[in-house]
């Protein structure tokens, strides 16, 4: 990548967890507008090296690797974050949300650049929708991770009667269990749409039945479905169940939101993203031939 390489957004995110993590020792004003900062150079970093790979793939980066697709999703976490870290400067959501986007970064270091893909079909569009479809799906499971662990977090503190830093604040229990319950409400659907949209590419594509048969056999289909099952069944147990208590709803969604994402990322790098992108173990890391860190 000329001039920007992930080690670029990557640095900066590190810098600003670390940031971060000297608030809760040291907190005012200059560190929480150090900590944006720094998150903010990552993200114009991180959009860049996104718009440069779209050039030399010349496909969308969520059609075109898992390595971008990974990427995107830290992206829109990013992007969320600094949203919410803006209108309110004392919410300790830096804590939780950056070592996720960190980890994802590093993640996409050790699966498939290549951009020979399953969008290389007749069914751009319908492909666009699918994976549009999981990842929104999945940013709703990051957020239910979030907010279930802020929950915890919380109930934890109250129970023992332990007092946050001056300037560090967390939700009350109420709001936060409100937004677990709405992002697995809408996760669920949204990936339980997105996967149907795949299944159903599959069945229709005639181009390459070699491609469909791994599809079939890909450990990361078999491991996400298992993962849908769990998450349907939280899904119909929050619609069927309202008057549970919230420290319940909380653990079911970040041990139901952390297996997924454990699964899903944790497949693509033990696989290297090479069972649906990668027509072999040994695609180039990126078009000049480098590591993309």
């Amino acid at each position: 990548m000329p001039n920007v390489g992930v080690v670029c957004f990557l640095a900066s995110y590190s810098l600003a967890l670390a940031a971060e993590l000297t608030r809760l020792a040291w907190r005012n004003r200059i560190s929480h507008w150090v900590m944006l900062g720094l998150t903010a150079a990552g993200l114009v970093a991180h959009t860049l090296y996104l718009l440069i790979r779209a050039q030399q793939t010349k496909l969308p980066p969520l059609l075109s690797s898992t390595h971008d697709w990974l990427l995107v999703l830290a992206w829109l976490a990013v992007l969320v974050y600094l949203f919410v870290a803006l209108m309110d400067r004392d919410l300790a959501i830096g804590l939780i949300v950056l070592p996720i986007v960190v980890v994802m970064v590093i993640a996409s270091q050790f699966v498939s650049t290549s951009a020979e893909s399953l969008a290389l079909t007749s069914h751009k569009s319908w492909l666009m929708l699918h994976v549009s479809l999981l990842v929104f799906g999945i940013g709703g499971v990051c957020l239910g991770l979030v907010s279930g662990l802020m929950y915890l977090w919380q109930h934890y503190r109250l129970k023992h009667r332990q007092a946050l830093l001056p300037g560090l604040t967390l939700p009350n229990l109420e709001r936060l269990e409100y937004f677990t319950r709405l992002a697995i409400l809408t996760s669920v659907p949204l990936l339980t749409f997105g996967m149907a949209l795949g299944a159903g590419l599959v069945v229709v594509s005639r181009e390459d039945d070699a491609i469909a048969q791994r599809v079939l056999r890909d450990p990361l289909i078999i491991g996400s479905g298992l993962c849908w099952l769990l998450m349907m069944g939280l899904f119909v147990w929050l619609l069927s169940s309202r008057g549970e208590p919230g420290r319940k709803v909380a653990w079911l969604t970040v041990w139901s939101c952390g297996f997924l994402l454990l699964t899903m990322i944790g497949t693509q790098v033990l696989t290297r993203g090479n069972a649906l992108h990668g027509r072999q173990a040994t695609a180039p890391r990126s078009d000049s031939g480098e590591h993309p860190l």
